[in-house]
């Protein structure tokens, strides 16, 4: 015990220790017990989240693949087993699929994967159980980033987990091949619920100035439909590849393709 709580402390002072060497690809910082967040802080910067069980743990996203991720969660979580499950198949989130032998995701998103992967795959869908021994997860599917976007709900402990389907900053919807109606539903569905959690974990913490609060699923469900019913203004996104306009409405900003609305 008293190993691994120092453990822990040099986690949360610095960077991680692996066979002896500095390992400067993650931050780690504990959110309560049993309970981590692993921000990616080299390449492409994406956040994954682990969560300790009496009998097993639950990983959700892997980042982009930067090494020593698994070694992490040894560590953390001993020899107990861990469910890696993916809020989304986009790379930044599941680049690290190479360094486990079994992954959990929606298989609308199993295109989205990198070829050559060895990994078993388990397909999830709305409704599922992920059960930890004492902890439970409730998987939503929330198609609209990607058609297999899911988010994981704790109840008992009043927190969910969205990847990137209510974002940080705005939500890419313009990539998906769904319309925005597909997105509207999901953002109407996590209203719905939203008396059943307190907080929100995104599938990028390094974009977060300050945290989400409950308000930012309504403002994204009214920005959407005033988007659909051609109420707001937009402008031209300039970010990445793909066609895109902008439209903001209090604290959410949706990212959309004119062409693809209904």
């Amino acid at each position: 015990m008293k190993t691994r709580l120092t453990l822990i402390l040099v986690l949360l002072i610095a960077s991680v220790k692996i066979s002896g060497q500095t390992d400067e690809n993650y931050r780690v910082d504990l959110l309560s017990k049993g309970f981590w967040r692993i921000q990616a802080v080299k390449g492409v910067a994406s956040t994954a989240y682990l969560v300790e069980g009496k009998t097993n743990a639950l990983l959700v996203d892997v980042c982009t693949g930067q090494e020593g991720l698994k070694e992490i969660t040894d560590q953390l979580i001993g020899s107990k087993p861990v469910i890696v499950a993916l809020t989304h198949g986009h790379y930044d989130h599941s680049g690290g699929i190479k360094y486990f032998k079994d992954i959990y995701m929606h298989a609308a998103d199993t295109g989205l994967l990198q070829k050559g992967t060895n990994a078993t795959l388990h397909f999830i869908k709305d409704g599922d159980m992920i059960k930890l021994g004492g902890i439970k997860f409730r998987v939503l599917s929330i198609p609209g980033h990607t058609p297999g976007s899911v988010a994981f709900l704790n109840e008992k402990d009043r927190y969910i987990f969205t990847g990137d389907g209510i974002g940080s900053t705005s939500v890419w919807a313009h990539i998906s091949n769904d319309p925005l109606t597909v997105y509207l539903e999901s953002v109407k569905k996590l209203e719905k619920i939203k008396n059943k959690f307190d907080k929100i974990y995104v599938g990028h913490h390094e974009q977060e100035s300050v945290p989400l609060t409950l308000q930012y699923i309504t403002d994204m469900r009214i920005v959407t439909e005033k988007i659909l019913a051609g109420e707001i203004e937009s402008q031209v996104y300039g970010y990445g590849r793909a066609p895109g306009r902008v439209a903001t409405y209090g604290s959410a900003s949706v990212v959309f393709n004119p062409e693809k609305l209904k």
